[in-house]
């Protein structure tokens, strides 16, 4: 099964797995606290999940508990691994505890709210869905992400738009996990579709066409009016596509065919263009002004000092991050037609007929770029006034106000 995982994985999420070890050296970090994890001789938590939740055991389980084993030993997933309980929530929801302990299994709870107006076959989907994200380790990330940052509004925002972005392509993984369980697409649709509204088939038509239609029209209506949500779940129309993508998806065919697992560079495709939503762009004229003049001015006063600093240079595409999923890729491929100065020209003037107000922002946003790395150059000084000067029309007075202001807040040399 391992192979299937693997391939089953959206592909963009393995390549932002890739880039956080990159960056937080995750694996190291992951066996430091299973290390610490192993030491520790707190067994508390299954007694706790025994105490306080129901157990679905095979004496009393009945259908339920069949259904929990029967769809996690289809995942390879063997009894002693993973134990599943029912929480006394009305909510209509699910979720999973991963084990750092070898000899402690994983835990998934269902909520009696969602047990109550699911059927065997969606059921089936839901513990498919959080077996996949002990699959993939969601949990690691998470975890380390929480260690690094405990106060999530500390999280450098181009960190904190990745991660929100990995977490909703993780929900699409997992739910491939969840399809893979039940091998049903229209009983995964319909979880997906319960489990976004809270409703059941009493009061509703929920047919496999409907629901497939609402989620085709809403979604048609988010591409036409693009606004990018904080969230860690993909909204529901993106995940009922997605999971369409997958059902008639070669990829599919291979695993029922039962031979070797390959890329499916088509389904890649469809669903990067699904994806394509989840995406961070600026929204309308004003913002891709911002974003042109922001990159541009930012680079030409890091250059100014002929060697661009790494403290400038992640400040630069943490500001980016405002307007743009991936501002490295715009800042390495942006200025391939147009130089730096071309295109700042051309940003400021559109900035200045159209949005005036904004001048004095845009170039607050650009003062810390002087002095990240505590040291400030006369060249980088002087190419900030000539931009706020020459391109912004503002005048030096103000100009200085800003420099001063800023030194003040943020300038610490040997600090």
């Amino acid at each position: 099964m391992k192979e299937v995982f693997k391939k089953f994985r959206i592909q963009e999420e393995a390549e932002l797995l890739c880039y956080f070890e990159k960056v937080f050296n995750l694996r190291a970090i992951n066996k430091l606290l299973s290390f610490k994890s192993e030491e520790r001789e707190d067994r508390s938590l299954p007694f706790y999940m025994r105490g306080y939740y129901l157990p679905i055991y095979q004496e009393f389980g009945g259908a339920l508990y069949d259904n929990c084993r029967k769809t996690s030993e289809k995942l390879g997933f063997a009894e002693n691994n993973i134990e599943f309980y029912v929480s006394n929530d009305p909510n209509f929801n699910s979720s999973s505890i991963a084990s750092r302990k070898k000899d402690i299994p994983h835990i998934v709870i269902i909520n009696r709210g969602l047990i109550e107006r699911v059927n065997p076959e969606e059921l089936s989907f839901v513990i498919g869905h959080e077996i996949g994200h002990l699959v993939y380790q969601h949990a690691d990330v998470t975890e380390v992400f929480r260690f690094v940052y405990p106060n999530y509004e500390n999280l450098p925002p181009i960190l904190q738009k990745l991660y929100e972005f990995w977490s909703q392509l993780g929900e699409i993984s997992a739910d491939r996990i969840g399809y893979l369980a039940s091998r049903n697409l229209e009983a995964s649709t319909r979880a997906l579709f319960k489990l976004s509204s809270g409703i059941d088939e009493k009061n509703f038509n929920l047919s496999h066409e409907n629901i497939t239609n609402i989620a085709e029209r809403t979604f048609n209506e988010m591409q036409s009016h693009p606004s990018h949500v904080s969230a860690t779940h993909p909204a529901n129309p993106i995940r009922i596509k997605a999971l369409a993508a997958l059902h008639r998806s070669e990829l599919i065919k291979t695993v029922d065919a039962g031979g070797e697992i390959v890329a499916d560079k088509k389904l890649n495709e469809e669903i990067d263009e699904i994806v394509k939503i989840l995406r961070k762009v600026p929204f309308n004229d004003r913002e891709w002004a911002e974003l042109d003049f922001v990159g541009s001015a930012g680079m030409l006063i890091m250059m100014a000092d002929k060697e661009i600093n790494a403290t400038e240079h992640n400040y630069l595409i943490n500001i980016l991050s405002r307007y743009i999923h991936w501002p490295p890729a715009y800042l390495e491929h942006g200025f391939d037609q147009e130089k730096p100065v071309d295109k700042m020209k051309g940003a400021a003037k559109w900035i200045i007929e159209n949005c005036p107000w904004r001048t004095r922002d845009l170039l607050k946003q650009l003062f810390p770029i002087i002095i990240r790395d505590q040291v400030i150059h006369d060249t980088e000084l002087n190419t900030f006034m000539k931009i706020g000067i020459e391109e912004l029309k503002v005048p030096s007075s103000e100009i200085i106000d800003v420099f001063l202001e800023g030194t003040k807040k943020w300038y610490s040399p040997l600090g």
